[in-house]
């Protein structure tokens, strides 16, 4: 083996090991906020502010992965009136958690444009839980998920439900090719 000089004397050990952040609700803070005008949706990404998780995703890792303490919030208009209606009602719900947990008035701004920036630097509440997804590997992982956004003082009071992790609905196994799809109880033996 080659000899690794300072690249090997200045690493800091690892093992693998991580502290994984627990389903739950947090006071978080956001970060960044990137409108995607072409999508209609905004791409929050946050970390938590307050308590034993504070500053969470403050490390290399976090700064490096912000999709893993991010979400979205649309303001699509797809033509469906159902739909549109419940995208809005999202986006306000959103901006509201933001205004009351903020002393802020955002919610007002969307009817003649929101400067996105001005959401950098709020605290809101946010419920996080687990979702299954699968790997490019064909493995079954699991990611965090904001599943529901309240104001810092529900969070504080516990006012929130901590979700179930959300499970991948197996699908059937595709059929072989030269093999008859059987059904078991059609087998006379």
């Amino acid at each position: 083996m080659k000899a690794l000089g300072n690249d090997y004397k200045n690493a800091k050990a690892n093992t693998g090991d991580f502290t994984r952040l627990p389903a739950g609700g947090y006071i978080c803070e956001i970060t960044a906020v990137e409108d995607k005008p072409d999508k209609e949706y905004l791409n929050i990404t946050f970390d938590i502010a307050v308590g034993e998780f504070k500053g969470f995703y403050s490390d290399e890792w976090g700064k490096a992965h912000p999709y893993a303490h991010s979400f979205v919030r649309s303001y699509k208009k797809t033509g469906d009136e159902k739909k549109d209606a419940r995208i809005m009602g999202m986006f306000k719900g959103f901006l509201k958690a933001i205004d009351d947990s903020n002393g802020t008035h955002l919610e007002q701004m969307p009817e003649t444009g929101l400067d996105e920036d001005l959401l950098v630097g709020k605290k809101v509440g946010l419920v996080i839980g687990y979702e299954e997804y699968e790997s490019d590997r064909g493995e079954i992982r699991e990611r965090t998920r904001v599943q529901a956004i309240r104001t810092m003082e529900d969070i504080a009071k516990g006012n929130y439900k901590v979700p179930e992790v959300k499970r991948i609905t197996p699908s059937a196994p595709a059929p072989i090719d030269g093999f008859l799809n059987i059904n078991p109880d059609d087998v006379p033996f």
